[in-house]
This record gives C-alpha cells, sequence and structure tokens, in this order.
C-alpha cells in the first residue's frame, strides 16, 4: 500500500490507526522488524508519542541499528521524561553493544519510575550477571516468570508452592528444569549441595540430560521431565537454586560436577589416537538461537596436523562438513551421540576440546576437562567482560573475537599451546 492513501486513511479514521498499529505489533512479534520499523514510522508521522518511538526503537534495536535505536529511545524521553519503557529501551542498546555498566544505570533509573516493570529487573539481572555481580543478578532474575514471554522459557510457568530455602525435613521438593541445555549443565553444579539441605529432592529432567544427570545424581534423585509431575511438598526452578542455597560468587562449587562412562571413553581414546597423537574434540556450530557465535569448520581443520587428531563433537554435520573431517584424517563422533551422556563419553576420551559457545562447552567444563570457548563479542552475559576464564569452568580458557574481526587472532592461543605451527 502507498503512504500517501494510507495516510488520509489513517487520519480519517482512529479505527484505521488502531488498526494499524496492531498490524505493526504482529509484524515485530513475527520476527518481521524491517516492515514493522516502517509501520510504527508511518505511525509517528501521525502520532509522535513516546510509546511508539519505544516500539520503533526496539524493532531498529532487533535489525542492528542500534545507534538509530538510541535515537529512538532518546526521543520517547524528550516526549516523557523518565518514562520507563525508553529507559529499559536505552539499557537494552547498551546492553547489545557489551556497555553493561551503562546499561545498569538505565535499568536503574527505569526501576526507580516504575518499581514493578518485570523486563527491567529481569535484563539488570542480565547485566550485572556479566559485572561479575552474581548475587543481586540472582535476586533479580527472579522477575523472569513475571515476563509476559515466561511460559516459552519456563515451562513450569510460576508452579507451587515456591520453596524459600527453608528446611525441609522429609517433606519433597521438586527441582524443575527450564532455559537451555547449557544453562542446564552450569547448574546442575547446585544439586549436590542441595542434597545435603534437602535429602527428598527429586529433579525434573529433560531427556536429552537424563543419563548424565542421572549418573551424577543417582536414579532416586532423578526423574524425566513428562506433563505428570511426581509428587512434592515444594518447587524450585533450577536456576533459582543459587540464591536459595546462599550461593556466592566467590565460592562457586567447582567441577566436575559430572562424569563420564571411563570404562568406554578408555576404549575410545585407544581407538581414536593411533598412538601419540592428542585428541581435539570440536564443536563449530551452535543453535540457531545465535548464528554469530558460529565458526567455518575450515578454521578449525588448521589445528589438524601429525600431532593432533581432531574429533567431531558436532551433532547432526552435514554430508559437507562430514567430507571435509575425512580428508583431513578427523574423527566423525558426534552423529552417533544419542545424547549429552554419549557427549560426555566422547569428552572423556580426550585431552582437550575447542568449541563455540554452545552447550558442548559446558559439558566439557562440567567435567573439569581442558579446553577453549571461542566468544563473538559482545558475549553471552555468563562469560563475564574481558576475562580469558571463567569463575564456573576453571579448566576452561576464553578466546574472544572483537566485533569485525576473524577468528584467527582467537585461535592464536590455542594453536601455540597445542605447538601447531602456522598453516
Amino acid at each position: 500500500m502507498r503512504w500517501q492513501p494510507l495516510r488520509r486513511l489513517l487520519h480519517r479514521h482512529s479505527a484505521a490507526r488502531e488498526a494499524e498499529r496492531t498490524r505493526a505489533h504482529a509484524l515485530f512479534e513475527a520476527g518481521d522488524y524491517e516492515a514493522a520499523a516502517a509501520a510504527y514510522e508511518r505511525l509517528l508521522r501521525l502520532e509522535p508519542a513516546a510509546g511508539g518511538y519505544v516500539n520503533l526503537g526496539y524493532a531498529q534495536l532487533f535489525l542492528d541499528r542500534t545507534d538509530r535505536a538510541r535515537r529512538s529511545f532518546g526521543e520517547a524521553l524528550a516526549r516523557s521524561s523518565e518514562f520507563a519503557p525508553a529507559l529499559t529501551g536505552l539499557g537494552d542498546a547498551c546492553a547489545r553493544a557489551g556497555e553493561h555498566a551503562e546499561a545498569v544505570a538505565y535499568y536503574r533509573r527505569a526501576l526507580a519510575a516504575d518499581p514493578c516493570l518485570a523486563v527491567a529487573h529481569n535484563n539488570l539481572s542480565l547485566s550485572l550477571t556479566a559485572l561479575g555481580e552474581l548475587q543481586e543478578a540472582w535476586r533479580e532474575a527472579e522477575w523472569r516468570y513475571e515476563l509476559p514471554e515466561a511460559r516459552t522459557y519456563y515451562p513450569r510457568g510460576k508452579l507451587g508452592p515456591r520453596w524459600d530455602g527453608a528446611a525441609l525435613g522429609e517433606r519433597r521438593l521438586l527441582v524443575h528444569w527450564e532455559q537451555g541445555y547449557g544453562d542446564i549443565i552450569q547448574h546442575l553444579r547446585f544439586l549436590p549441595p542441595l542434597a545435603a539441605r534437602a535429602a527428598r529432592f527429586v529433579f525434573e529432567c529433560p531427556p536429552p540430560l537424563l543419563r548424565l544427570a542421572t549418573a551424577a545424581l543417582g536414579a532416586e534423585h532423578v526423574v524425566e521431565s513428562r506433563a505428570e509431575l511426581p509428587p512434592f511438598d515444594f518447587c524450585a526452578p533450577l536456576l533459582s537454586l543459587p540464591l536459595l542455597l546462599g550461593a556466592s560468587a566467590r565460592a562457586l562449587p567447582v567441577p566436575p560436577y559430572l562424569a563420564a562412562d571411563a570404562a568406554v571413553a578408555a576404549r575410545l581414546r585407544q581407538r581414536w589416537s593411533g598412538g601419540a597423537r592428542r585428541l581435539l574434540g570440536v564443536a563449530w556450530r551452535s543453535s540457531t538461537f545465535d548464528p554469530k557465535r558460529d565458526i567455518e569448520l575450515a578454521a578449525l581443520l588448521a589445528l589438524a596436523g601429525e600431532s593432533v587428531r581432531l574429533v567431531s563433537l558436532q551433532k547432526e554435520a552435514s554430508a559437507a562438513e562430514r567430507a571435509l573431517l575425512g580428508a583431513r584424517g578427523a574423527i566423525e563422533a558426534g552423529s552417533d551421540f544419542a545424547d549429552f551422556f554419549d557427549t560426555a563419553t566422547a569428552i572423556a576420551a580426550l585431552d582437550a576440546v575447542l568449541t563455540v559457545d554452545t552447550s558442548v562447552a559446558h559439558l566439557a567444563g562440567a567435567l573439569g576437562r581442558p579446553g577453549w570457548v571461542l566468544l563473538s563479542e559482545p558475549a553471552a552475559v555468563r562469560w563475564m567482560l574481558d576475562r580469558a576464564d571463567t569463575p564456573w569452568y576453571p579448566s576452561m580458557r576464553l578466546l574472544r573475537r572483537a566485533p569485525g574481526q576473524t577468528w584467527e587472532a582467537a585461535l592464536a592461543e590455542a594453536r601455540a599451546a597445542l605447538g601447531i605451527g602456522v598453516r
């Protein structure tokens, strides 16, 4: 539709303006941010309201037009001083650029204006995590269940009655999983300390992690995720455990807290090593959640050589990728993994792991295995800022790629540690 006829229609009929606003929101929710931004701009020419500029700012933010988004949020503030959604938007723009200290300041201003704005609390928790302020981050993260999209990320929703950390005695506690596999693996470390407080706890576990969690915790403490839950007196989300247990950022439960099949791992190592060669596990692709984390397999193949043999830990490698691995004498193991216990057993057979930010990184770290995590900046907040190490996984090193750079500089440290010359 051309703009001029639409403009006349929107001027005459408020119902038509509301329909266009509904359409713009639908485009945004469908992920068509370009069309949504255009629709919000049309509406702003008629109604330059603070809320409209916030809508436009978020569409621009999701198009990676951060500077434009900042201007739009600023326009909203010019029309409504201390407008909490606009302050939150500016915080989100800063966080997206890796400017988490600035983001925290904006979120605090937003919460001063609207203390119950759940998205500002939740996003404040993320930026505090990036800054290493974990105790406050854990408190703020409890607002995640107030978000409109909570059901998408937290399948059990606001299940109750919620445990408050008090002594349980003989009462049964259900810990239910949430978020992605990497988040779950990262927080499984808090279940052994929980056993000292709740002898009758049970962890509801998604199927791909069932064998791994059962091997670590014992069958009496793990049930497979299903529609009908086992009987319980209280419940707690997995990612709330650090807060409930009074965990300290300076004394996180350290790996290894998971285990693999040692006998099978020994057989795999004997079969794969071919003598004295070191075995390096690699994973180059995460999920569709953030393709910017990925690296081309060809960049990792340069790490293979007479002294190092690569083992692919990548699930669902393409036919072309499998051909590349075969041409370099690499082991293609990932396609045979049935679940994370298989992945863990393969990792236990290796000397080290090099992976992008995916569940393989968490699994290697949770097993206490050495290796490197390749991070595209700005990285996920769990890795914090400007660190080459991580308190979550002391055996792992972080190799960071700045925006606009190639992976070569990040790979140099791993190459040097492996004693591989530049190819």
